[in-house]
């Protein structure tokens, strides 16, 4: 063969190749294309599947875990309060001890500490940062907890039907023949649909995308080149590569959480027979319980540091150095002054006037006496035992709130019990410590000594004072009565007061006196609640008018109801005649309400003023009476006195 006829078939058939070599990469892409767009679908439903099984098992965590972890966190926040309280106490102690050194500090290093303390005291232990990588699902102590899913996923993969419908209708509303003007428009723009419907039926998302590409550009619609199409395919494969990429990040993201984790772990147990969130849930309440039985443990331990700081600052104040206050008088450095963890102390004297916060509190325990009295009676409580000064007994030790407690919850079925009480407190309270002049407490106590304006408002409505009327009775000591051989919480109230002030303290079951004894200096403790157990109807009164004095005698109130005059006299006799010697018959005191006698039976009634009455052979006058009564009452406080009248 001639090899002029040899170049020309080697030519021909070079040329025959060039378009297969074309078709060959144009169909290595598309197949390219089809194993990648495989891989991203089967990706997507992967990862929406994972996702929606960690989010259904999130849900069902919370819904049994939830209420468990809270109370853990909340134990574990009391917790961490009490320590900080306990950690500050032993510091004021140190320096009270050492009072040269604490009053030496610099000023700058104990306002630093002091905002460190408070905010350790307040608000716990700051959570370290944590990086990205880290787990956030990881609670306090060492409690795993399903994370949150995060803000932004993967791209989302859309299914190609629907993108293939979106390309059709996108280039249909430009093409569509419907809208040519001319025959000559009509007749290009059928051909260029007649190639967008061919591309849809055989499902060419490739010429479609290219169409609507050149379409959105402006470009004439021609024939596509095998470069153009290939060059199509090679961005849309880059794309899904990226998209596969992102979507296996996000599959190992979720494998990496805590919540998968404990859905495998949850697997794992089902698998064997076990339960996931019932024996998750009795690990977590078990180890709630210890962090609570700490805290009360703390409490009593919180107790007892106040007292010995009571003790350390009344021994080391009058040695330490004294400098100029501002008004000119001497003062003696205080570390607890500049504590940011224990604050003032409300004087049980001090009446404020009532800021806003203290009047949106009493509007508040208004409406919670009757949601959650359990909550205004905690209050009440707190209030009790700041106004009183020096606390009662009874409340003095943290087992002491939660005995008085228990004893008011036994009216409330759906009340928590203390200890869980005590871990949630409302924002008006706090375990914390107070100073007064006086002494240093520690306990529940309201959050600020401004707040004692607002329970005192609150008292003023009937529900709030029901429930400070049986908190109140509640308050006195635990003691067995001789007369009825009950076991009780023994009533305060004032025998008398007028001439004498004689305290007593009564079973509220048969009114017996259990105890009288006379307090000297001033008034606190139960004693300094008096008033209020007045006001709040707790204990009820009578008064008798003497030679134009009054004597009070307090009673329970049902025995108010039943007293007669007979009864009444002899409350005089027994607490006034008998004591200081005045030899008056019995028979010669008499009762009478508006000038007219009262026999003995009569009930005294509940108005007008009663006056005592002495007869003709009584020996002395009502003046003289009073004037003797008064002179002896006198001569008690001065017992180098003896014989003078």
């Amino acid at each position: 063969m001639p090899p002029e006829t040899d170049r020309a078939l080697a030519t021909r058939r070079a040329l025959a190749r060039a378009p297969t070599e074309r078709t060959d990469r144009v169909a290595g892409a598309e197949a390219r294309l089809a194993a990648i767009l495989a891989e991203v679908t089967a990706l997507d439903l992967e990862v929406e599947a994972l996702s929606l099984a960690l989010g259904e098992f999130g849900r069902k965590y919370e819904q049994h875990l939830g209420e468990a972890f809270a109370d853990l966190d909340a134990a574990e926040r009391l917790v961490r309060r009490l320590q900080a309280l306990e950690d500050e106490a032993g510091r004021l102690a140190e320096l009270l001890r050492e009072p040269e050194r604490g009053r030496e500090e610099p000023a700058r290093a104990r306002g630093r500490k002091a905002r460190e303390a408070k905010r350790s005291g307040r608000e716990g232990p700051r959570a370290p940062a944590r990086d990205e990588e880290e787990d956030p699902a990881e609670g306090e102590g060492g409690q795993a907890r399903p994370a949150a899913p995060p803000p932004d996923g993967p791209p989302e993969v859309e299914p190609e039907e629907v993108v293939l419908k979106r390309l059709f209708r996108r280039l249909a509303r430009v093409l569509h023949p419907d809208l040519a003007q001319t025959d000559a428009e009509r007749a290009r723009l059928g051909d260029l649909m007649a190639k967008v419907n061919a591309a849809y039926a055989k499902r060419d998302r490739t010429a479609l995308e290219l169409m609507a590409e050149k379409v959105g550009a402006g470009e004439p619609l021609g024939d596509l080149g095998e470069e153009e199409r290939l060059a199509h395919l090679e961005k849309r494969i880059g794309v899904l590569a990226r998209v596969a990429e992102s979507l296996r990040r996000e599959r190992s993201r979720l494998a990496a959480t805590s919540t998968f984790r404990l859905h495998q772990e949850d697997e794992r147990r089902r698998a064997a027979g076990r339960g996931f969130f019932e024996e998750t849930r009795a690990e977590v309440l078990e180890e709630a319980r210890h962090a609570v039985a700490d805290a009360l443990s703390r409490m009593a331990r919180l107790s007892r540091a106040a007292r010995d700081l009571t003790r350390l600052r009344s021994s080391a104040m009058p040695n330490v150095t004294r400098t100029s206050g501002p008004t000119g008088t001497l003062r003696a450095f205080d570390p607890l002054s500049e504590s940011a963890l224990v604050r003032r102390g409300a004087s049980h004297l001090e009446r404020q006037r009532a800021s806003p916060e203290a009047r949106e509190l009493a509007r508040k325990l208004e409406e919670a006496a009757v949601a959650a009295p359990w909550e205004v009676a905690l209050a009440l409580m707190a209030f009790y035992a700041e106004v009183a000064g020096r606390p009662p007994d009874a409340i003095a030790r943290a087992d002491g709130w939660a005995e008085r407690y228990e004893a008011l919850r036994a009216a409330w079925p759906e009340a928590p019990p203390f200890e869980r009480l005590v871990t949630r407190l409302p924002r008006h309270l706090e375990v914390g410590m107070r100073a007064t002049p006086e002494a240093v407490h520690a306990g529940v106590q309201l959050a600020t000594p401004e707040l004692v304006a607002g329970v005192r408002i609150a008292l003023e409505r009937a529900a709030c004072a029901r429930l400070g009327r049986e908190v109140l009775l509640l308050l006195g000591p635990r003691e067995a009565c001789r007369r009825c051989g009950e076991e009780v919480y023994a009533v305060h109230l004032m025998r008398t007061r007028g001439l004498d002030e004689l305290n007593g303290l009564v079973c509220p079951a048969c009114a017996a006196v259990l105890r009288s004894y006379w307090r000297y200096g001033e008034v606190e403790g139960l004693e300094a609640l008096a008033p209020f157990a007045l006001q709040l109807g707790a204990v009820a009164e009578q008064v008798v008018r003497l030679a134009g004095a009054s004597i009070g005698f307090q009673l329970l109130p049902a025995e108010r109801e039943r007293l007669t005059a007979q009864k009444l006299r002899q409350r005089i006799v027994d607490l006034y005649l008998v004591p200081y010697g005045l030899e008056i018959p019995p028979a010669q005191v008499g009762l009478e309400v508006a000038g007219e006698p009262l026999a003995a039976a009569t009930r005294i009634p509940g108005r007008g003023a009663v006056k005592l009455i002495l007869g003709r052979k009584a020996g002395m006058s009502e003046a003289e009476a009073l004037e003797l009564l008064r002179s002896r009452i006198e001569r008690r406080f001065r017992p180098e006195a003896p014989g003078a009248e």
